[in-house]
């Protein structure tokens, strides 16, 4: 499988990754708010109170992942793809801490930690791939790749 298969591949996984828990959010937030991300074990409710301008704010700003995420999809430049996979990080390192410094059900421990570590290495290890290309590329070093044309 080719680099840009992968990076591709991996930019699919982390949209829906988002996709899923931001359309329900926008689109129904108090059904969000109570049952996800599912109704037995419904991680959001047990931080209450219930906003639902917060819960549809929440689902929006994930959403916006979605058509960046799409755009690296079409066109995977590595600087395209480096950008959405740093806002990935930006949004799921703080996200992941925050739930690790407040754990609330310890019989979803194991569950929570690996959706909210999934995205965080899945997105690392893409940028490890951007960083490799780029190194093969001669790109790292400021020079064109060999038999580009320019001088």
């Amino acid at each position: 499988m080719s680099t840009t298969t992968r990076l591709r591949t991996g930019i699919v996984l982390l949209a829906l990754w988002q996709a899923g828990p931001a359309l329900w959010a926008v689109v129904s937030p108090d059904g969000f708010f109570g049952a996800f991300p599912t109704p037995d074990h419904a991680w959001v409710r047990l931080f209450p109170p219930y906003n639902e301008h917060l819960v549809r704010d929440f689902g929006l700003a994930l959403a916006q992942f979605v058509p960046v995420a799409a755009v690296c999809v079409k066109w995977p430049e590595p600087v395209f793809v480096r950008a959405v996979l740093i806002g990935s990080l930006l949004f799921s390192v703080p996200h992941m801490v925050y739930h690790e410094m407040h754990v609330v059900r310890a019989d979803d421990l194991v569950w929570q930690r690996l959706s909210l570590w999934f995205p965080i290495v899945l997105a690392g290890w893409l940028l490890y791939l951007t960083r490799s290309s780029r190194s093969r590329s001669g790109e790292r070093s400021g020079l064109p790749p060999s038999g580009s044309g320019r001088r």
